[in-house]
């Protein structure tokens, strides 16, 4: 591990990052060579089209799969030398990560739901429902505490899952097509709780998604195509969601 003590809130650097997957005898390469480096905290895009790399830089910046050469650092911490118990601690305390399927336990209400990382960290059950509570209310959603999944709608389902993966305060949050089952308006709501977790909590959130007006939302976009990052685009730069997407689709850099 390296020294945090001197290092950002929230930064992320990688250098020669390679992951390739095997198909029987074929070896299919998905990252070829990543570097990239985020310092500050705020909200930032990962796009590109299908098959480009993007939910596999996803899953190896968020410790749930491990590169086969380069380094990954996360809050100065190197996760590419973690053993798989460090890396369960880490997911668990450090980082937060939300998926476009919500996988909200059924049978649990939105509080218990909320509240499981603790449960499985062995945190005392009053101080779990206090933290569970405040939470939901910092969401909107402390009249929705003791409802199932099935009684929320989509947009709740996500806020409630978003609340999970912020219980322990992490200072980087993954989001992975988060409001690809939602509808437009429900994900504007989306997209601005998660630009404001980065700003009024200097949390750094780092989304993948397909949608130029999702990536309106962020401060950069990193484009990937073909397992590389082909350009990376200043959205605070005066520009509009219609240049944005002319950008993303330009084959070169």
């Amino acid at each position: 591990m390296s020294d945090n003590s001197t290092q950002p809130n929230g930064a992320i650097r990688l250098k020669g990052v390679t992951k390739n997957y095997h198909l029987g005898k074929r070896v299919v390469p998905a990252l070829k060579g990543i570097d990239l480096e985020i310092i500050d905290p705020g909200f930032y895009a990962i796009m590109g089209p299908s098959g480009s790399g993007k939910s596999t830089l996803l899953h190896l910046l968020a410790a749930l799969d491990r590169p086969d050469a380069g380094s990954i650092e996360l809050d100065g911490v190197r996760i590419d030398t973690l053993n798989e118990t460090q890396l369960t601690q880490f997911r668990r305390h450090q980082i937060g990560i939300v998926f476009q399927q919500y996988n909200l336990i059924s049978t649990m209400s939105a509080l218990d739901n909320v509240t499981l990382p603790a449960l499985l960290d062995g945190m005392p059950r009053k101080q779990r429902y206090e933290k569970g509570m405040k939470l939901l209310e910092s969401l909107g959603l402390t009249d929705r505490a003791d409802h199932r999944p099935d009684a929320l709608s989509g947009g709740e389902q996500q806020r409630i899952a978003i609340g999970r993966a912020i219980l322990f305060e992490p200072s980087i949050l993954f989001a992975d097509e988060p409001t690809g089952n939602l509808d437009s308006e429900t994900s504007e709501q989306v997209w601005k709780l998660l630009h404001d977790l980065a700003n009024q909590q200097d949390m750094t959130v780092i989304m993948v998604t397909h949608e130029p007006v999702a990536a309106m939302h962020c401060e950069k976009a990193f484009i990937l195509r073909d397992g590389r990052i082909l350009r990376t685009i200043d959205i605070h730069d005066g520009i509009d969601i219609g240049e944005l997407a002319t950008r993303l689709l330009q084959p070169d850099g």
